[in-house]
């Protein structure tokens, strides 16, 4: 009875169903049919031999960087190169998929708010909010652990994420505008700025 290893379950599921678009994109750097089926086939194989499979998490970003890396060798190797092997390099760039360097630090700038404006949360609200959004306990076991009834527990749940939105509430008006009021809800709330 063959045993089904997870690394076959992975191409099987991952890596296969990308077949006929490695198959185009081969097609269009190669001379022939058979050359796009061997540069698919040696990926393929490539595919199911590799140690690091696990971390591979864009299979078909993977396979379309490698056929084009195996072209790109093949195009070194060859005594006569033809002219669009070269032309045709500019449009097989795949995008990638990962953030930015402007999305990664608007993304922390927006997590040190988000950390600041917990903080100033009242304490009886933030331990709430800590343990039921941050940590995953249930209501029910913080209620019981706090000596709290279930209703005043979900009241300060409540106001916390309120209290949360006033604080995290973009600015109204000109973005610009440095006439050095201080917003509104952040007074209420005395939150820092």
């Amino acid at each position: 009875m063959p045993v089904v290893r997870p690394i076959d379950r992975w191409f099987i599921e991952e890596v296969l169903p990308f077949e006929r678009d490695l198959l185009d994109a081969a097609a269009r750097w190669s001379d022939s049919a058979d050359e796009a089926r061997d540069l698919v086939q040696e990926v393929l194989t490539r595919m199911l031999s590799t140690e690091g499979w696990q971390a591979i998490t864009n299979p078909k970003t993977y396979m379309l960087r490698m056929i084009r890396n195996m072209v790109i060798d093949r195009v070194r190797r060859a005594k006569v190169v033809e002219f669009r092997h070269l032309v045709d390099h500019d449009d097989f760039d795949v995008a990638d998929d990962a953030p930015d360097q402007h999305r990664v630090t608007a993304d922390r700038q927006m997590l040190a708010e988000v950390a600041e404006a917990v903080e100033a949360l009242p304490e009886r609200c933030r331990i709430v909010f800590e343990r039921c959004r941050v940590e995953g306990h249930s209501p029910k076991d913080i209620a019981a652990e706090l000596g709290l009834s279930l209703s005043t527990l979900e009241k300060r749940l409540a106001r916390a994420i309120h209290l949360l939105a006033l604080a995290l509430e973009p600015r109204r008006g000109d973005p610009y505008e440095t006439s050095g009021r201080e917003p509104e809800t952040r007074r209420r709330l005395r939150l820092p700025n």
